[in-house]
C-alpha cells in the first residue's frame, strides 16, 4: 500500500475530476468545510492534502499526518498557511498528541484498514482526541460500472482491487466498502453519536466521541 501511494501520488487528484461524481464531491465538501469550522483538527492519511485544503479554509489549526513523503511534498506545496502543519507519521503508530485535537479527519482511509485492524485503529485514533471531540470521515460507495472491480477477497472479507499507474505499473491495494451498519457499530464502539450521510459515489460520517470515565 505504501510503494502504491508514494508511486501514485503525482497523479492521486486526477480521481476527483470525473464528471459524474461533481455533484457529490460539491456536497461533501460543503459538509466537510462547515463540519471543520473553528475546530483544532488532527488529520490521518492526508495524503496529498485535497481535503486539508477544504477543511483549512474555516478549521481554526490542523496537524496533517501521512507515511508517504511523496504525498506530503505535495500537500505542502499547496501552502495552506501558518494554521496548518503537515508531518510524515504512520496512522497505525500515532505519537503521543497531549489530546489537544477536538476533532480528527481520516478521509478515504478507512477502506485501507483491514477488517481485523478496524477496531484498535479507531481506539488508537480517538485516544489522540480529546473528550467529547468530533471525528470525521469520507470515503468510496461502491458503484458498478464506475468504482474499479473487485478483484479478490480474502478469508477475512477484506476486499481487493488490481490498479494500474500512468505508468503501466499494477499494483493490488486493500479497499474494502462498508455497509451503513459496518460503519455505525464500529463507530459506535467509540462514538456517543453518530451520522451517516450517504451520497451516490461516497459517504461521509460524523461521530461525537464518547466522554471518558
Amino acid at each position: 500500500m505504501h510503494a502504491y501511494y508514494e508511486a501514485r501520488a503525482r497523479e492521486y487528484e486526477q480521481i476527483y475530476a470525473r464528471p459524474e461524481r461533481q455533484a457529490d464531491l460539491a456536497r461533501l465538501k460543503a459538509w466537510l468545510a462547515e463540519e471543520a469550522r473553528d475546530r483544532t483538527i488532527l488529520e490521518i492519511a492526508c495524503g496529498t492534502g485535497y481535503w486539508t485544503a477544504i477543511a483549512a479554509t474555516t478549521a481554526r489549526l490542523i496537524l496533517a499526518i501521512d507515511r508517504s513523503a511523496a504525498s506530503l511534498e505535495l500537500a505542502r506545496s499547496k501552502a495552506l498557511g501558518p494554521a496548518v502543519d503537515f508531518a510524515e507519521a504512520d496512522a497505525y503508530g500515532l505519537p503521543d498528541l497531549a489530546g489537544r485535537f477536538d476533532c480528527g479527519m481520516a478521509h478515504f482511509f478507512w477502506s485501507h484498514v483491514p477488517k481485523a485492524r478496524m477496531a484498535a485503529f479507531l481506539a488508537d485514533f480517538a485516544s489522540r482526541l480529546c473528550p467529547g471531540a468530533k471525528l470525521l470521515l469520507i470515503d468510496n460507495t461502491f458503484v458498478p460500472g464506475s468504482s474499479t472491480p473487485i478483484a479478490r477477497r480474502d478469508d477475512e472479507g477484506n476486499t481487493y482491487q488490481l490498479r494500474a499507474l500512468s505508468t503501466g505499473e499494477r499494483h493490488e491495494v486493500l479497499k474494502n466498502f462498508p455497509t451503513t451498519h459496518e460503519v455505525e457499530a464500529a463507530l459506535g464502539a467509540v462514538a456517543s453519536q453518530v451520522d451517516l450521510l450517504q451520497l451516490t459515489y461516497y459517504w461521509a460520517a460524523r461521530a461525537i466521541l464518547a466522554r471518558r470515565g
